[in-house]
């Protein structure tokens, strides 16, 4: 073979890096070469190669190939460690074979023993497994982390700043039909958000707003029981603080920033976190006005690992999912409760 593909032992030690005197001298490999014009030599010839001269097929016989695998290598490390025949190795492992083509690897006692000594390492692979998943598909998949972030952060922003706005045009300011804005600000509780996907998908179509923040923010910016929370927490507010403030050549914005949003800081702490936990959970209008991934949020990307995962990562996903609500409840939650305790003090 070797002869009729190279021409002459020169270009063979050549191609090889060999210093072989004659084709007689060189060996047939017990082992395939890993790497270099051997192996593909040797791969030619194991698998069949044509003879130029007759052309005849040649083939390597298959009663000429041995298998080597890891079985048979301890069969034949036992044949040597104990005498080099079966009697030995039934008289050390205390087993009864006929041959030592019987022996078969201890499979069990391999993973026992590799269980055994790796125990920490296992378990900590089983508890973290489904998390590091989750996190990586999260970290290396689109920009949903960012555009949380960013969305979550506007929702508030404007949520906190068009409701009170609203809210406080309302309370200091009596109007006659102040009473009939707030009817129609509590008849949108009526409906659930699902029948103002619609109508608000084909506006912001039009309007060419779709795919962008905008889509995201401007449908959730005013909300009728935000405002009527405030309106109700602004009309029970000191009305001598006003006064005094008008005494002393406050102006309204004024009378709005430092005294009536300084002084509603708990009320303000639920609307942020309903903001937030609206942004934040906002998955099936998220979806469908921005279809371009590069806009996808946490939870469209959550639901595309779902739909591919097992069980597992899916339960793994939620409780990764439920973590910055807990933390913004937190957070919240003491500055509620300082509203709620401070002034039953005083």
């Amino acid at each position: 073979f070797l002869k009729f593909k190279h021409g002459d032992i020169a270009t063979i030690n050549k191609h090889y890096g060999t210093t072989h005197a004659t084709l007689a001298a060189i060996p047939l490999f017990d082992q395939p070469p890993s790497s270099g014009m051997q192996r593909t030599d040797w791969e030619a010839f194991i698998t069949g190669w044509t003879d130029p001269v007759s052309g005849r097929n040649a083939k390597v016989s298959v009663q000429h190939l041995a298998i080597r695998s890891v079985e048979f290598q301890f069969q034949d490390w036992l044949m040597a460690q104990h005498g080099g025949n079966i009697a030995g190795i039934n008289a050390a492992l205390g087993t009864n074979y006929a041959a030592a083509a019987e022996i078969l690897l201890p499979q069990r006692d391999m993973h026992h023993v590799y269980f055994l000594e790796n125990q920490k390492d296992l378990r900590w692979e089983f508890v973290t497994r489904n998390y590091r998943t989750v996190i990586e598909y999260l970290l290396f998949h689109g920009r949903g982390i960012f555009n949380t972030v960013l969305y979550c952060s506007l929702a508030i922003m404007s949520a906190l700043l068009v409701n009170p706005l609203a809210a406080y045009a309302m309370s200091r300011y009596k109007m006659p039909s102040s009473y009939k804005i707030l009817l129609f600000l509590m008849c949108t509780m009526a409906f659930p958000p699902m029948v103002t996907s619609i109508p608000n998908f084909l506006m912001l179509r039009k309007l060419g707003l779709l795919n962008t923040f905008a889509a995201l923010i401007l449908p959730g910016m005013a909300n009728g029981y935000s405002i009527f929370l405030l309106k109700g927490f602004f009309d029970a507010q000191p009305q001598e603080l006003y006064e005094s403030a008008q005494l002393d050549g406050a102006s309204e914005w004024t009378l709005f920033w430092q005294i009536t949003m300084a002084l509603s800081k708990p009320i303000l702490a639920v609307i942020a976190l309903r903001a937030f936990t609206m942004a934040y959970s906002n998955f099936m209008f998220a979806f469908v006005t921005c279809q371009d991934e590069k806009m996808w949020t946490l939870m469209v990307w959550l639901y595309q690992l779902q739909q591919r995962s097992g069980q597992a990562v899916m339960y793994a996903s939620l409780l990764i999912a439920a973590i910055p609500t807990f933390l913004i409840f937190l957070f919240c939650q003491n500055i509620i409760m300082r509203g709620i305790v401070v002034p039953s003090e005083k």
